[in-house]
């Protein structure tokens, strides 16, 4: 009957191609047999030329839908850290799910994974391999035997580092099938579980004296709370408003400021000796009366009367900023979140009077914004995949997987279009977007896309590492193309701020961690001098990291991010004649993880930032010291909920100290009006946060669970048994080992506390 039948022969052979997950017959090869069935097809069926067609069509959508199953999975588990000094040991188990053997040879696995750097030991059945920076591979040795299909196997993998975190540990795995190079094969996406973190060893160092900040333990998490809630006595009147206040005056009476019986003036006086973006309100029982200098002025004023309550003392509040540069540096290279996503950041911001927008838009692993005359840079810059060359896109550093093409935050870009009603968005809330294009190191991205353009061969024979083991992420400054490029790329940034009527008086060069051995000191200098006289073209004040000093004099009026783990470095830039913006990563790297726990997200190099940590320090003062930034990099965002989930709420902490340098605020007041007013607000306007997490103590046998607010519930559970409610001080059962506790709060839980007993 099938031989009757060549259709029928010819589908049955298709779906048995398709069906089959060898690594043997990849995607192209299957096309390949696929277009030779076709071809004796068409010979000998006697079949008419219309039927034909009809034919072909249905066995390409047939054809369309055989996408290749993955013919492994895999399973990851830590298991313990500081196995040797600096060194942890992890497990992966690969489990063959495809109908042949999995030999010693013809594939690779990919994939990404930050922080540790794999150890590999003659005789390991599987080579890992820092190919450059995140991105790794895992291959198989002679010593690797045979996998039948469906045996599992777990090999032991050790790296140099700690992944005292969950979110420390390789993403986006997919497999490429290396017997058939020459047919270009497809990756194949594999699919990976990971184990849960349960044991000390995974969530704490061995070495604890290695710790620069000990285990967010039940213990340590209950003096923390009791910290930040410890009551003070505050000498003025707090409104539950952020920035606080300058001054509040109160009189007797009280006022509804909603009803719409109120007489509400706001005016503009040029007499009024209040400072840029200051202003006043004065509300009587039946006036609302606000003055100020400026637009700006008049519109934080509104902002401060939409966080009142509609019940208020009658009072007269005086305010006004102590620094005017107030920012919030975004970083969309890393991983993307779209042009719309920034909008909601932005009504946030200018909620709470911040008034500037950085915007980091190119670095080594992508270029984000569109720049007309130079499309390589967002069809190849903008995208990371699967490559040998790079030549179609960019390796795929941390997350997205193998396809340049998928929706994922390793790629995409803002189109000139998007920019342009960006800047307008901001432009109506008092919010400058200052771009940066970080040169000339952090441009391997660019360097990429533009081919031989920024680079030569003989440059590219100079050896350096960069800080994030980049080994080819400066471009050849002594090229005359590239300060040609930098101008192209300058001016038609310039040219989107004209056309969006957005004024644009300063311009991020970055500058920042051009490796050693990169270039030579008068290469640098001649390259930023030349940046420099671009600059001055269009009137733009350079702004750059805190590494510009060494190439920037006072003269150039550089604005300094002094961003280092240092008191003194913003001090000594003002001393030496630098506009200094603090950026400390220490109180401001919104990126770094929130605690040591091990279910936080974030990087931790310079330490951890949790909500009180931007509120709970002194900032340097000096008439030179023009603003604060917070700064969120990309590195370990993988959604737009993450963005927020990092931003929310340390930007308090940002919002009240570059507002009021000294603020008057005690730490249990700020935790007061972060919990229990400010939270609230984010969460009705659809906001995602972070809450703090609850300690845990034992005392005369009872267990004891605090929270940082009056507000929500406590829940707690006994060696990883049923949750329950918490009310009141309980006993602890006999031979208990483990005590967990989390907090329950506007439709959100935080992590939970461990105690070991």
């Amino acid at each position: 009957m099938i031989l009757k039948r060549p259709i029928s022969f010819l589908y049955l052979a298709i779906q048995i191609l398709c069906q089959n997950d060898s690594m043997i017959f990849n995607f192209q090869s299957k096309y390949l047999l696929i277009c030779i069935f076709f071809s004796t097809f068409a010979h000998k069926s006697r079949y008419t030329m219309k039927k034909f067609i009809y034919s072909a069509i249905y066995f390409c959508l047939l054809f369309c839908s055989c996408a290749p199953s993955a013919p492994l999975s895999l399973h990851w588990e830590l298991l313990r850290n500081d196995v040797e000094p600096g060194i942890c040991e992890a497990h992966l188990t690969i489990t063959n799910t495809s109908r042949d053997t999995l030999t010693n040879q013809g594939w690779t696995l990919y994939c990404n994974l930050m922080s540790l750097h794999p150890i590999y030991t003659e005789g390991d059945p599987l080579q890992q391999t820092e190919i450059q920076a995140s991105w790794h591979s895992i291959e198989p040795t002679q010593t690797f035997d045979p996998l039948a299909p469906g045996e599992s196997r777990t090999f032991t993998l050790r790296y140099k580092g700690s992944a005292s975190r969950e979110n420390i540990r390789p993403e986006g795995f997919f497999l490429v099938n290396t017997k058939h190079s020459t047919l270009n094969p497809k990756p194949i996406t594999i699919p990976c579980t990971y184990a849960p973190y349960t044991r000390q060893e995974q969530m704490k160092r061995g070495i604890p004296t290695w710790e620069k900040t000990p285990y967010a333990d039940g213990e340590y998490v209950y003096q923390y709370v009791e910290k930040v809630t410890a009551h003070t006595d505050t000498p003025s009147f707090i409104l539950p408003v952020f920035p606080q206040p300058k001054s509040v005056v109160l009189a007797e009476d009280s006022c509804d400021i909603s009803q719409a019986y109120l007489c509400q003036t706001f005016a503009l006086s040029s007499d009024t000796l209040l400072p840029p973006e200051g202003y006043t309100i004065q509300i009587t029982p039946d006036t609302l009366y606000v003055t100020a200098k400026d637009q700006a002025g008049l519109f934080y004023a509104r902002q401060t009367l939409n966080q009142l309550p509609a019940l208020v003392p009658c009072m007269t509040i005086t305010d006004y900023p102590d620094l005017h540069y107030r920012a919030l540096m975004l970083d969309v290279v890393r991983n993307y979140y779209p042009a719309d996503s920034i909008y909601k950041v932005i009504d946030v911001m200018a909620q709470y009077k911040l008034n500037v927008l950085h915007l980091h838009l190119s670095d080594d692993e992508a270029w984000r914004l569109e720049i007309p005359g130079l499309p390589q840079l967002t069809d190849i810059g903008s995208k990371r995949g699967y490559t040998t060359d790079e030549s179609e896109c960019l390796f795929p550093m941390y997350c997205g997987g193998w396809d340049p093409n998928a929706p994922t935050t390793a790629n995409g870009y803002i189109t000139r279009e998007k920019y342009i009603s960006l800047l307008r968005y901001a432009h109506a809330r008092h919010i400058r977007v200052i771009p940066e294009i970080d040169m000339p190191g952090h441009m391997r991205a660019a360097k990429k896309a533009m081919g031989n353009l920024l680079t030569d061969s003989l440059f590219d024979t100079r050896v350096y590492k960069s800080a994030q083991h980049y080994t080819d992420n400066v471009i050849n400054v002594s090229l005359p193309y590239a300060v040609q490029f930098i101008d192209h790329v300058i001016s038609e940034i310039v040219k989107m701020y004209q056309e969006a009527e957005h004024p644009l008086y300063q311009f991020n060069i970055g500058g920042d961690e051009v490796p050693k051995g990169a270039l030579t000191k008068e290469e640098h200098q001649t390259f930023i001098d030349s940046v420099l006289t671009i600059l001055q073209r269009h009137n733009l004040q350079p702004v750059g990291w805190e590494e510009i000093d060494h190439f920037c004099q006072p003269e150039s009026r550089a604005i300094c991010y002094a961003w280092l783990n240092s008191e003194t470095k913003p001090l000594q830039l003002a001393a030496a004649g630098y506009q200094v913006v603090i950026a400390t990563a220490s109180h401001l790297y919104f990126d770094f993880a929130y605690c040591n726990h091990h279910e936080e997200k974030g990087l931790n190099w310079g330490g951890y930032t949790d909500e009180y940590r931007s509120f709970d320090w002194q900032p340097a003062q000096h008439e030179n010291i023009i603003g604060m930034s917070a700064q969120l990099w990309g590195e370990v965002i993988r959604s737009f909920s993450q963005v927020e989930w990092q931003l929310y709420p340390k930007i308090f902490g940002l919002v009240e100290r570059s507002w009021n340098n000294r603020s008057s605020l005690s730490l249990g007041d700020y935790n007061h009006l972060v919990y229990d007013y400010h939270l609230p607000r984010l969460n009705a306007a659809g906001c995602n946060f972070h809450l703090q997490q609850p300690g845990i103590k034992l005392e005369d046998d009872l267990l004891l669970i605090n929270k940082v607010t009056k507000h929500g519930e406590l829940l707690y559970s006994f060696d990883n048994g049923e949750w329950m409610v918490y009310e009141k001080p309980i006993p602890v059962p006999q031979n208990t080992k483990i005590i967990k506790a989390k907090f329950r709060y506007l439709q959100r839980e935080s992590n939970a506390t461990w105690l070991w007993l």
